[in-house]
């Protein structure tokens, strides 16, 4: 009877302590790492649990690891990111190829596009690689960006290269602008001794010409996003 009786106040206990874990009320305020899955006006969400981001908390991203607290009546707060090693890694990204003309079509060339961000810092890189099947299309290029860039006034300036294939390798700027946001364009010499530079498009490759089969366009980035 006495084992009984033990047996039922150690099951009782248990289920006390296991339903005071799952209430914020009776365990009091509480704080966690969590992944960011959506972003929405003013909160993040991380899985089921939607938290109301701190104002220091800027700039926030799917995939961000942040520090999340609750308080004891159960409203979540999230605090801003940590600084974990896998911050770190850069993303993969599709970098739209388009122009102001007749867009360009891939075919059977390759595109990739990686990028890194740290607060509102958002630094990358875009390879493309022109195939037999490619068609180049007409007008000035543009490379889709992985984030809108800040309308701050300011001309971010990075840098391209542009390889012929079997022939030069030309070196160039990648220009995103202020009025234009959401691409980056490339800007390259002439074949004219102390001319300008101009826009990478599909008559003007290089000073070698049009770009061709196997060339290569590289453009490295650094911008504060909006």
């Amino acid at each position: 009877m006495t084992s009984s009786i033990g047996d039922l106040a150690d099951a009782i206990r248990l289920q006390a302590v296991t339903a005071g874990v799952a209430e914020p009320a009776v365990r009091g305020a509480d704080w966690q790492t969590a992944i960011v899955t959506a972003v929405g006006a003013g909160t993040v969400d991380c899985g089921t649990i939607t938290a109301r981001r701190l104002e220091s908390y800027q700039n926030p991203g799917v995939g961000d690891r942040i520090v999340i607290t609750q308080s004891g009546n159960g409203n979540w707060l999230a605090c801003g990111r940590t600084a974990g090693a896998t911050e770190q890694e850069f993303a993969s990204y599709n970098p739209a190829w388009t122009s102001d003309g007749s867009n360009p079509a891939l075919g059977n060339g390759t595109l990739t596009g990686r990028y890194w961000r740290s607060g509102s810092n958002v630094t990358g890189t875009i390879n493309l690689t022109v195939g037999s099947s490619t068609n180049l299309g007409s007008g000035n290029y543009f490379w889709q960006l992985p984030t809108t860039a800040g309308p701050n006034g300011l001309i971010a300036v990075g840098s391209a290269q542009v390889l012929i294939a079997g022939g030069n390798r030309w070196p160039g700027q990648a220009v995103i602008s202020p009025s234009d946001t959401n691409r980056v364009g490339v800007y390259m010499p002439t074949a004219a001794a102390n001319s300008a530079i101009r826009r990478l498009s599909a008559a003007n490759g290089s000073p070698d010409g049009a770009l061709t089969t196997n060339a290569q366009v590289r453009i490295t980035f650094q911008y504060e996003s909006a």
